[in-house]
C-alpha cells in the first residue's frame, strides 16, 4: 500500500541498547518506520518491549544508538505521557497557556484552549490545581494541554489505560473530532487490540526484545462504520490479538 500524503517522520535502522549491571540490554533492533501527514499509526506489543523508548526517540527526548531519525521541519509536536506531567504550581488553565505560549498570540491562544475546556467539562475547574484533581480529570487535562498548540503530529504513550470506560470513550471521540478538525497525525501506542483496530489507519506488532517491527496491519474501514461485529475487522482484530499471546508465551 502507498501514502501519497507528505512523510512528516522516518526512522531509518534504529538500533537502542541500554548498559545495566549485568550487561547490556538491547532493545531495539533496526526499526525503520514512517510516518505520514493526517495518520493514526498505533503501535502494539507485549510489555517491557521498548514501546515507550521508541517513542522517545520519535519525540527526540533520547537519541538512538544506531540509525537515522528524519523530521519534517514544518513538524511540530506534543506528547501525551502514561502519567499526567503538570505543573504543579500552575492551575488548569495556566497550565494550557504555560505550553500555548511558543506557538500563539493571546488572542488566538485563549479561544483553543476555552473551547476544549468545555468540551471536556474542565471549565469549571480551570482555576484549580492539579492536586485538586482527580486521575481522570489529570489526564484529561494533559491531552487537553496536547491538542491545545495544534500539533502537526500527536505522540500519546498509552493515554487512556487508566480511565474508566466512559472518559475513555469520551476522550476518544473528542481525539478524533479534533482530528478530523485539525488534520495531524498521531502515532499511539497502546496494549489494547481494540482501540487499535478502531482508532488507527495501521498497526505496527512488535516482537519482544530484542524488539523489530514483525508485522504492519492496514485499516481500509472509514472510522465512522468500523464495528467488531463486521467480519473482516473482528479478524484483523483477532489476528492481533492472537500475535500478542503468542509473543507472551
Amino acid at each position: 500500500m502507498t501514502n501519497t500524503a507528505s512523510c512528516l517522520l522516518r526512522l531509518n535502522h534504529i538500533h537502542k541498547t541500554y548498559s545495566q549491571r549485568q550487561g547490556e540490554l538491547q532493545v531495539l533492533e533496526d526499526i525503520s518506520m514512517a510516518v505520514y501527514a493526517h495518520e493514526i499509526v498505533a503501535i502494539v506489543g507485549p510489555s517491557g518491549c521498548g514501546k515507550t523508548t521508541l517513542l522517545n526517540i520519535i519525540s527526540g527526548l533520547i537519541p538512538a544508538d544506531q540509525g537515522e531519525r528524519e523530521i519534517s521541519s514544518q513538524a511540530r509536536l506534543a506528547y501525551v505521557f502514561q502519567e499526567p506531567r503538570l505543573l504543579p504550581w500552575l492551575t488548569v488553565e495556566a497550565n494550557i497557556a504555560f505550553v500555548q505560549h511558543n506557538y500563539f498570540a493571546p488572542a488566538i491562544a485563549a479561544p483553543i484552549r476555552e473551547r476544549l475546556l468545555m468540551e471536556t467539562s474542565l471549565w469549571a475547574y480551570r482555576d484549580a490545581y492539579p492536586s485538586q484533581l482527580s486521575g481522570g480529570m489529570k489526564q484529561r487535562l494533559e491531552i487537553v494541554r496536547a491538542l491545545a498548540i495544534k500539533p502537526s503530529l500527536l505522540l500519546m504513550d498509552e493515554p487512556f489505560k487508566s480511565l474508566d470506560m466512559a472518559l475513555k470513550y469520551q476522550l476518544q471521540k473528542l481525539l478524533l473530532a479534533e482530528y478530523a478538525r485539525e488534520k495531524f497525525a498521531v502515532v499511539l501506542i497502546t496494549h489494547d487490540p481494540q482501540e487499535a483496530v478502531l482508532l488507527a489507519d495501521r498497526v505496527l506488532l512488535l516482537s519482544d526484545k530484542p524488539t523489530r517491527i514483525c508485522h504492519e496491519v492496514y485499516l481500509e474501514m472509514p472510522r465512522k462504520d468500523r464495528t467488531l461485529k463486521d467480519a473482516k475487522l473482528y479478524q484483523q482484530y483477532e489476528g492481533i490479538m492472537e500475535f500478542i499471546l503468542k509473543v507472551n508465551e
